[in-house]
């Protein structure tokens, strides 16, 4: 069977992901309404956010498995996974079952981002493939930009839990499109299970990449479980107008993602890396004392999520080349360990939050973020491109 055109593929890819993303998101702006629809607090909802990160640590166990059976295996064995899981909470939507959810959609996004950024790793040569990562990266600021007050609606209609069944129905379907769209091809050790913990053994950077990701999403994490509340609470806003704030957050992201596509290949990732993890660093410090009315705060959030995400969208394609003889390996490490930041955030953030507001939270922020640059600084360089079987003349 003839392979599909590329762009098609990427677009697919995109779509999925952005689906994907938009069930793992939608939690953040709307936790409020959807700890009213339970009868639960903020704090339980958020501490069911937090046991959803954990799910990230299985990732590891997914990455070997790409080389063996192939990224597109994987890839549909993520989705696949959250469309069903997703359809439980819509038709037995409870407290226990959005806890079961959370973890499992978590759990899918895990299996499947390795997969996905290790099939563009072998496929888009490292001197494109910055863009080539921010296209599929668009999915993450789409899923606030329009997936957000989408899932707003459909909560405004037909409460918290009719957006699951809506993704739902989106992850089947494109389940199936893309099993048609794109071919099936190994990974770099060709069919091998390369054994996990000898590739850590000889490839120390793995460790400081991992501690850098920790870092980096947990001071991020620690604002964006809380932000919701804080606004809430601060400037008195409705569910439309919290959807209409992650919206906002959302375009930053789009911003971030096309400046990173932009500038990664051209300017060399890891100084862009650099150069935006330093600022992303600064907004958390200034974040609480400019953020006075609600134009400020929203101006903040804006430049914070914007700084931010190019920082992440220019590292996925400089630690796809890290390891590339065990390309997923080294990807499922990453999104356990930004899956172990973004659980401490939103396990310690609330607390945080409540013990000494915004202003604390943001100071932290600072101090996690400006050690995770350091260690990127000092530890984490760039190796030699080398040339990926099955990989594109683009």
């Amino acid at each position: 069977m003839k392979e599909k055109p590329w762009n098609l593929q990427l677009i697919l890819i995109s779509i999925v992901r952005l689906i994907l993303t938009t069930g793992l998101r939608m939690a953040y702006p709307f936790l409020p309404e959807i700890a009213r629809g339970l009868n639960v607090s903020t704090e339980t909802v958020s501490r069911l956010i937090s046991f959803r990160a954990l799910a990230g640590f299985l990732s590891p166990l997914f990455g070997p498995l790409s080389e063996a059976l192939g990224r597109k295996a994987i890839m549909l064995l993520g989705i696949a996974l959250f469309s069903m899981i997703s359809l439980l909470v819509a038709l037995f939507p409870s407290i226990w079952t959005l806890g079961i959810a959370l973890f499992l959609i978590g759990l899918s996004k895990a299996i499947f981002d390795p997969a996905m950024q290790s099939y563009l790793g072998d496929r888009v040569p490292y001197r494109k493939r910055g863009w080539a990562v921010a296209v599929t990266e668009f999915s993450w600021s789409g899923s606030l930009l329009l997936g957000a007050p989408f899932v707003g609606l459909l909560i405004q209609l037909q409460g918290w839990s009719s957006p699951f069944l809506a993704l739902s129905v989106l992850g089947f379907a494109f389940t199936f499109i893309l099993g048609l769209a794109i071919p099936q091809i190994k990974g770099g050790t060709i069919g091998e299970t390369p054994k996990f913990a000898r590739v850590l053994k000889e490839n120390p950077v793995i460790f400081s990449a991992a501690v850098f990701a920790t870092l980096t999403l947990f001071a991020n994490e620690a604002i964006m479980i809380v932000y919701g509340v804080w606004m809430e609470s601060s400037f008195n806003l409705s569910i439309t107008g919290l959807g209409l704030t992650a919206g906002l957050i959302g375009g930053g992201e789009l911003l971030g993602e096309l400046t990173a596509g932009l500038a990664v290949d051209r300017f060399g990732k890891r100084r862009v890396i650099i150069i935006f993890s330093a600022l992303t660093a600064l907004i958390y410090l200034l974040i609480p004392l400019i953020s006075r009315s609600l134009w400020s705060a929203l101006l903040s959030l804006f430049l914070l999520f914007y700084s931010f995400e190019t920082t992440i969208v220019a590292v996925i394609p400089l630690f796809t080349e890290l390891v590339p003889q065990a390309r997923s390996v080294m990807m499922s490490v990453s999104v356990a360990s930004q899956s172990m930041g973004r659980a401490l955030g939103a396990l310690l953030g609330p607390s945080i939050y409540a013990w000494k507001g915004f202003g604390l939270s943001g100071i932290l922020a600072f101090i996690f973020m400006f050690l995770a640059l350091a260690i990127f600084a000092l530890k984490v360089k760039e190796s030699r491109p080398r040339p990926q079987a099955g990989e594109l003349r683009v």
